[in-house]
């Protein structure tokens, strides 16, 4: 059985398990205190709430280790949640538990005698926190390229981590079309935070006058101009995409994965969060010719932008049917699984189980 630990802070790490379950079916339990609608098949343990719930002495707290990032004395909910974990890895046989992402919780599993893959995310990650999990675990997971690693990561790291490459639980179809001029902008926000892509849709407004913008998602503040719909949250996106000549949108790593597949024109604005991890994305993806900045609209002409993206990152559902098989096979080897997955990830012929 293996454990999928998501964490609390926005739907992402949620989306991240529901497509590692989608493989892995009966064969994984997900831990999470997100309240996010799992398909009834999924099995999950709802986790108390890590938030601060009023139970701790402010006398009593004390700055934590370096190898923590969140950690208050005394609270009885941070308590409750992981007796809950440590109860069902022993009840359900837990062999493996992915942490995606705590350094509490990947403290928690080693010191516990647990087994954990640690989920590594774009950015800054060369705090004591991030670099004590990694050490800890018996392999790293990445949702992205090996291409979009920071050039400062050691080697030691990229060695143990599993590059599954951009991966989506929602498969968006190639909808490139011949388009005559650049008539209708798409700006895309989850509901993350977005104050730099509102700040920015006067400046994009500004640059193509004469296209009508269509605003989904939310938005707190809204900006009254005759080019704009705020359309809020849409259960046919997809169909609204395929009518858009340009997609603006932040770096969230599900949103960005998504808009990947159509090869739309992409214009990226990287939300303020912690470890600089959408500034990363966004310059990794300008780096790339998959997007590009607001620094490069005024420097570019409306065909221009209609060609972008110069560059195409497809997404490969093999090296999740690749990653799947070997942690089913390898659950007494598990630290041999990122070598064996770059021998296998090239080979065609590879045999699913």
């Amino acid at each position: 059985m293996i454990g999928y630990y998501a964490h609390q802070h926005g739907s992402g790490h949620c989306r991240y398990a529901h497509l590692l379950a989608n493989y892995f079916r009966e064969d994984i339990t997900v831990f999470s205190s997100y309240d996010y609608n799992f398909p009834g098949h999924i099995k999950q343990i709802k986790l108390a709430d890590e938030n601060p719930d009023g139970t701790t002495y402010g006398s009593n707290q004390v700055d934590p280790p370096g190898y923590l990032h969140y950690s208050p004395v005394g609270q009885k909910s941070i308590q409750e949640r992981s007796l809950e974990i440590l109860q069902a890895v022993t009840a359900k046989n837990i062999e493996l538990l992915i942490v995606d992402v705590s350094a509490e919780i990947a403290a928690l599993a080693r010191s516990s005698s647990i087994p954990y893959a640690y989920v590594k995310l774009p950015g800054d990650r060369s705090d004591a926190g991030h670099i004590q999990a990694f050490q800890g675990a018996v392999f790293v997971l990445a949702y992205y390229p090996e291409e979009f690693e920071d050039p400062n990561t050691p080697q030691w790291l990229r060695d143990k981590t599993v590059y599954l490459g951009f991966q989506t639980l929602n498969a968006l179809k190639n909808l490139t079309k011949s388009s005559k001029g650049l008539e209708r902008i798409s700006v895309i926000s989850g509901r993350g935070g977005n104050e730099n892509l509102e700040q920015s849709i006067p400046l994009v407004l500004n640059r193509f006058k004469d296209a009508g913008m269509h605003i989904f998602g939310e938005f707190s503040n809204r900006l009254e101009h005759s080019n704009i719909e705020y359309k809020g949250f849409v259960d046919d996106l997809e169909k609204h995409l395929a009518k858009s000549d340009l997609i603006v949108a932040n770096c969230g790593m599900n949103t960005i994965a998504e808009l990947l597949q159509i090869q739309k024109p992409l214009l990226v604005i990287p939300e303020n969060r912690p470890f600089k991890e959408q500034e990363f994305m966004a310059l990794k993806l300008v780096q790339n010719g998959l997007a590009f900045n607001l620094e490069m609209i005024h420097k570019m002409n409306d065909s221009e932008a209609l060609h972008f993206p110069k560059g195409f990152m497809e997404m490969d559902r093999k090296k999740l049917e690749i990653f799947k098989n070997l942690v089913v096979q390898n659950l007494d080897a598990l630290p041999g699984i990122p070598q064996k997955f770059r021998e296998l990830k090239s080979i065609e012929s590879y045999e699913y189980i």
